[in-house]
């Protein structure tokens, strides 16, 4: 039986490398999601734990570049370009903020409508 290896991503910042886990970046995305009005994972996020969560946001490294990629819901009414924008600034700001660093891209796939 295999174990599940976990990956990890060296961010160079002005004092040298800081050495981060994926989970680490796929929770400051999860979270920012949880944070921006008009967006969820799912029809119910409050029930949604740490775990579930995580397995919500793909984080890839494509030639040192990396990647967050997620699959939400929006609020029936809101503007979906508007609020999927809101999520990828807050994800970018978030990332800048804790980690200094911003990903290459922040990928939102719209999966769905929140009842009002």
């Amino acid at each position: 039986m295999k174990g599940v290896e976990s990956m990890s991503y060296n961010l160079n910042n002005a004092d040298g490398v800081v050495n981060v886990s994926q989970q680490v970046i796929e929770v400051i995305a999860g979270v920012a999601v949880q944070e921006t009005e008009g967006i969820a994972f799912t029809q119910d996020d409050s029930k949604l734990q740490e775990k579930q969560m995580v397995k919500l946001v793909k984080v890839e490294d494509v030639d040192g570049a990396i990647t967050v990629s997620l699959s939400v819901h929006i609020k029936y009414g809101m503007s979906i370009i508007k609020t999927a924008g809101k999520v990828q600034e807050r994800i970018a700001q978030d990332m800048e903020n804790m980690l200094a660093f911003q990903p290459q891209a922040i990928n939102v796939r719209v999966i769905g409508l929140l009842k009002g």
